[in-house]
């Protein structure tokens, strides 16, 4: 992602917390920021978090390298999974790994104060590919730990159909898909944007979700958070 060169456009968000994917991990540990989490097997290109505010950040859950990548921790009592739907094996890819981590972290997750967000890599349009595990069964199974697309839910448009592309394939206006995600507990009130693709192409093959968490259960604060990636 080049976070060096483009760090500033993520600043200008004003994000609580940041999740970033192709992100080397020298941009993640030299950060001068609260908090920073990474994960990857290519240090220069991985998974990473920023905590941008003073908060109470913990890393609470273990996340294990066998499933890439993910990075579960905490932000003031909501449990959070930064995800970036990586493949490892031929079997071992994109929405199947994802399903791992929804069964792996289901009880975190399902908490109540649950959210997992970032590059799902995967789209109900693209079922058929995963028999078994397909991101409408993820859907599905997400929605029975209390979660949903806060983009779905704000949009009231059925998964595999949205108008609003967040990937376009080598930066091809033209050829766009809806690939990232914020899944937030139901109980909590939240709000998501998509970046512009003619303010942010020229940039990242990925548009950034800027998701707003309004009010967090049994708390006065609210959080912001964005998800730009390349």
């Amino acid at each position: 992602m080049a976070y060096g060169r483009k760090g500033h456009l993520v600043e200008a968000l004003t994000p609580d917390v940041v999740v970033l994917q192709e992100v080397s991990k020298a941009d993640i540990i030299g950060a001068q920021t609260p908090f920073g989490a990474w994960a990857g097997s290519n240090k220069h290109k991985g998974l990473g978090v920023l905590g941008m505010t003073p908060a109470n950040y913990t890393m609470t859950e273990q996340a294990s390298s066998a499933l890439p990548w993910h990075l579960p921790f905490s932000v003031n009592g909501l449990n959070m999974i930064a995800l970036w739907a990586h493949k490892l094996t031929q079997d071992q890819r994109y929405v199947r790994i994802t399903h791992q981590i929804a069964d792996t972290h289901s009880q975190y997750l399902g908490s109540g104060r649950g959210l997992i967000l970032g590059d799902f890599n995967s789209n109900t349009v693209w079922d058929r590919g995963h028999p078994g595990r397909n991101h409408s069964m993820l859907v599905d199974k997400l929605e029975k730990l209390g979660l949903d697309s806060v983009f779905h839910r704000q949009e009231g448009c059925p998964q595999g159909e949205e108008n609003i592309k967040t990937y376009f394939h080598r930066k091809n206006a033209d050829h766009g898909h809806h690939i990232d995600y914020a899944f937030l507990s139901m109980t909590m009130d939240a709000s998501i944007r998509v970046g512009e693709p003619t303010e942010w192409l020229k940039h990242s093959d990925h548009m950034p979700l800027i998701l707003d968490i309004h009010q967090l259960p049994g708390s006065a604060s609210s959080a912001r958070g964005s998800r730009p990636t390349e």
